[in-house]
């Protein structure tokens, strides 16, 4: 009866051990999926835009479009989320620009006409590539640009507001940590062996960006509204609560701009209002 059991127990934490071991040394291919192919453009929408190549520190180029002119408007730097490209952008991109800004969409290595792979710190070296690229090529002030990051994307944007003088942070379905939004999704797995950071709370407490505007749907499943909530808070512990906004969207995470569509213009339009 004792051995049985204790067999039973042994298969059942072996299986634990080899599910937990798998997760660990596959968290890049789960993180990241990247597509080569741009299916869309900004023509679809009749709106004026340019094509961009820019290196980063170590050697990878990058791939990017400029929609609206840059010279006279305030510009939005858009990182995006872990899947497909920036060609499944253009929409919220489009929307953005109605409300008086040049939006920059980029992707990070690996994706769409960009090389090399994804990892975390790569992309962050993408996002530094990036701001200096429009700062020292295209003399766009840092103090200029708004730094947009949707879902995985927020980490990225995160860390530009932390490095650069920006004038606005947004965030958009971003997650607290990945160790954070790791456990919630996997909450058999203990933290310590989570092997990537993506510190979106750290970085938010080091920004410098004095206006700050977090967007998030109460029924995202896939990044948990309290993420958004909490965010919020550092934001306003960091910066002020009078420069700090918190807009609740619905459907969810990967339906709040198409089912919030009218919201989304509006809270940018008065977040940008407020800079």
């Amino acid at each position: 009866m004792w051995k049985k059991a204790l067999k039973f127990i042994a298969f059942l934490l072996i299986g634990y051990l080899f599910i937990v071991g798998l997760i660990t040394l596959m968290q890049n291919q789960m993180i990241f999926h990247p597509s080569p192919e741009l299916w869309d453009t900004p023509n679809r929408l009749n709106l004026e835009w340019s094509e961009h190549r820019m290196e980063t520190s170590d050697g990878v180029m990058l791939h990017g479009w400029m929609i609206g002119d840059p010279s006279d408007k305030p510009v939005v730097v858009y990182s995006h989320g872990n899947a497909g490209n920036i060609s499944g952008r253009v929409d919220i991109a489009g929307e953005i620009a109605k409300q008086g800004t040049a939006v920059f969409l980029y992707d990070y290595r690996g994706y769409g006409k960009s090389e090399g792979s994804p990892t975390e710190e790569g992309i962050y070296r993408d996002g530094q590539a990036v701001v200096r690229y429009l700062r020292d090529e295209q003399s766009i002030p840092e103090r200029d640009m708004i730094f947009f990051g949707r879902s995985l994307g927020g980490a990225v944007a995160a860390r530009q507001a932390a490095e650069f003088d920006g004038a606005g942070l947004v965030l958009d379905s971003a997650f607290i940590s990945g160790k954070e939004i790791a456990t919630d999704i996997f909450p058999f797995i203990p933290g310590f062996l989570v092997g990537v950071d993506f510190p979106v709370d750290a970085d938010l407490r080091r920004s410098v960006a004095e206006h700050i505007l977090i967007l998030h749907a109460r029924n995202d499943r896939i990044v948990p509204f309290h993420h958004g909530e909490a965010l919020y808070r550092i934001a306003q512990e960091t910066t002020g609560s009078e420069n700090v906004m918190f807009r609740e969207l619905e459907g969810g995470h990967n339906t709040g701009f198409s089912q919030s569509r009218g919201m989304y213009g509006e809270a940018w339009s008065e977040f940008l209002g407020g800079l």
